[in-house]
């Protein structure tokens, strides 16, 4: 998909892999970009970046757990650009420790951002996409935790991943032949997701600064920010569903692979019998 003179929205876009994202979207030739982040302050400072590069940005505030707060984007975002064709669901949080200890605060709160916020945007902004006779865009941030395991210590994180992964997939086979669906899945980069819970909501546990020692690993090894964005912008282009920062990535999917079909002949030796039934691909 051209990018070249199409109006984005990206949620998260205060920092890190959203950030990056807006500004590789202006580098590709976007008209506009709104930038839609909780703080409202970062928000405005990526504008600030953007205009400098001679491009178009607005910040909003806005809390993607709130189904209310995401439509008031929708409108802005076609109130002020005159009309969306990409929309990039990257706001994401993190919360550390082992998986039965995890309370129901932490549960709730990195559902409702990585998943009930990925829904919120694919539904307000699909649905507007319907309208239009444009070809329009999701990109929804997964990671590469979407499609395995690779560290202990990150069990809801793991789970809300696989979430996203499966509602892109979902959404791709009901409206595919209108909108087209990306989903970023990054290894290491070097953002502050380890220090999300600066934001978190005091109904759902008090807000905390993330581990010094995350932050160094993340520091160290990262990807930095600038160059997922460059990877978004061009999967989006070259209209790829799956878009991958890290090529070590193909041991997870292999992993994954190998286990579901080692599994699956072992337990069905002579394949399929008569009374199984193929899944029709549509319904």
């Amino acid at each position: 998909m051209d990018i070249k003179n199409k109006g984005c929205v990206v949620t998260g876009a205060g920092s890190g892999i959203g950030r990056g994202i807006a500004l590789a979207l202006v580098d590709a030739g976007a008209q506009g970009v709104i930038i839609a982040d909780v703080q409202l302050e970062r928000a405005q400072a990526v504008c600030g970046e953007i205009e400098a590069m001679g491009g178009k940005a607005l910040p909003f505030r806005c809390d993607v757990r709130r189904a209310d707060s995401v439509e008031q984007l929708a409108e802005f975002a076609w109130r002020e650009l005159g009309h969306v064709e990409i929309l990039c669901n990257n706001a994401g949080v993190i919360n550390t420790g082992a998986g039965f200890d995890t309370s129901d605060d932490d549960l709730r709160w990195q559902f409702e951002v990585n998943v009930y916020g990925v829904f919120n945007g694919c539904r307000a902004f699909g649905r507007r996409f319907l309208e239009s006779d444009e070809r329009a865009w999701i990109c929804n941030t997964a990671s590469h935790h979407a499609v395995g395991t690779p560290t202990k210590g990150v069990a809801t994180y793991v789970a809300t991943k696989h979430a996203v992964l499966g509602f892109s997939d979902a959404f791709r086979l009901e409206y595919g032949e209108r909108i087209g669906f990306s989903v970023l899945c990054p290894g290491i980069i070097n953002t502050e997701l380890w220090d999300a819970g600066r934001n978190r909501p005091q109904e759902l546990g008090s807000a905390f600064i993330g581990s010094e020692q995350n932050h160094s690993a993340l520091q160290a090894y990262g990807m930095s920010p600038e160059m997922v964005g460059q990877l978004v912008a061009s999967g989006i282009q070259q209209e790829e569903f799956l878009i991958w920062t890290h090529p070590y990535s193909s041991e997870l999917v292999e992993s994954r692979y190998t286990e579901c079909r080692d599994s699956i002949q072992r337990q069905w030796p002579d394949g399929p019998q008569p009374f199984h039934k193929r899944t029709p691909s549509k319904v």
